[in-house]
């Protein structure tokens, strides 16, 4: 029986340990700011159930365009709404944040959107694994949005950078 309580919880402290090294104790820097310039992404329109055969697809396929250097750029994304107010359907556009809209030629399927420069946001950011740093965000934004009593349009940018922390932006009304 010793020996049971023993393992779990060295695995106890292996989880923990992973947990940490991932920033899953970390919190996110939150802050109003005004974007400056445009957001260019290139990449797949989504609208459809967050469970749906095509909707992680768009992820790995822009993943692959990044490591296959089809393009340069952010894996990144922007929500139209919020799937949790929307009864779990999601409008997207899924693929990289580019420099600009006229330097790479693009893969089939894909195109352009950009995200207007001078918009008030709530950014947040954070040091930590793409895995857990949405759930993180996401919350951070929304609990800074109620404590400081902002409304949101429920537009959202992301982006995951290979270095630096991964941001989030939400669009003020």
């Amino acid at each position: 029986m010793r020996w049971f309580w023993l393992i779990g919880f060295a695995l106890v402290l292996i989880l923990g340990g992973v947990y940490a090294y991932l920033g899953g104790f970390r919190q996110p820097e939150v802050t109003v700011i005004t974007t400056a310039k445009p957001i260019f992404l290139a990449g797949r329109y989504y609208n459809g159930p967050v469970q749906g055969d095509e909707f992680g697809p768009l992820f790995r396929q822009a993943q692959q365009y990044k490591e296959k250097n089809h393009l340069q750029g952010t894996l990144g994304n922007i929500y139209y709404n919020d799937p949790e107010a929307a009864g779990d359907t999601v409008k997207a556009f899924i693929g990289l944040i580019v420099a600009d809209t006229v330097s790479q030629n693009l893969p089939p399927g894909y195109r352009y959107s950009t995200f207007s420069g001078g918009q008030r946001v709530v950014q947040a950011r954070l040091e930590a694994s793409y895995m857990l740093a949405p759930g993180k965000l996401y919350s951070g934004i929304k609990e800074y949005a109620k404590q400081q009593k902002i409304p949101l349009r429920q537009v959202y940018v992301e982006q995951f950078p290979d270095a630096g922390p991964a941001e989030v932006l939400a669009v003020v009304k």
